[in-house]
């Protein structure tokens, strides 16, 4: 039996890997920086529920057009999954910004980039 993943507002099963997003947090409980894509690195401080440098969160798009992210964050040698409120905040940004979008890229490209550094920028502390 095939195990897809679903889309989490509508259960769909055709997704799509958009971007990765890497956050560099202090030992504050503070997020430093996100890295989008390993190549974009976004200046945020922001509280942030962990505390390690290995925090990876892999952003999706359905083919019905909804945003969901995965998250792995690791703190202490655990590893949560799925257990990170900025990131699901991100994802709701996303799909209320491009909720009335007609046509899917179901690709990176600049504007979501400006669009997750504007959801990012306005949770600065």
């Amino acid at each position: 039996m095939n195990q897809y993943l679903l889309c989490p507002v509508c259960d769909y099963d055709y997704s799509h890997i958009i971007a990765t997003l890497q956050v560099k947090d202090n030992d504050d409980y503070q997020t430093t920086e996100v890295i989008v894509n390993q190549t974009y690195p976004i200046s945020v401080k922001t509280e942030y529920k962990y505390r390690s440098q290995g925090n990876m969160h892999i952003l999706f798009q359905c083919e019905e057009g909804h945003y969901f992210i995965k998250s792995f964050d690791g703190h202490k040698g655990n590893v949560s999954i799925d257990e990170n409120p900025l990131m699901d905040e991100l994802a709701e940004y996303l799909n209320r910004v491009y909720k009335d979008q007609k046509k899917l890229s179901l690709s990176f490209n600049y504007e979501l980039l400006g669009n997750i550094e504007k959801f990012l920028k306005s949770k600065n502390r």
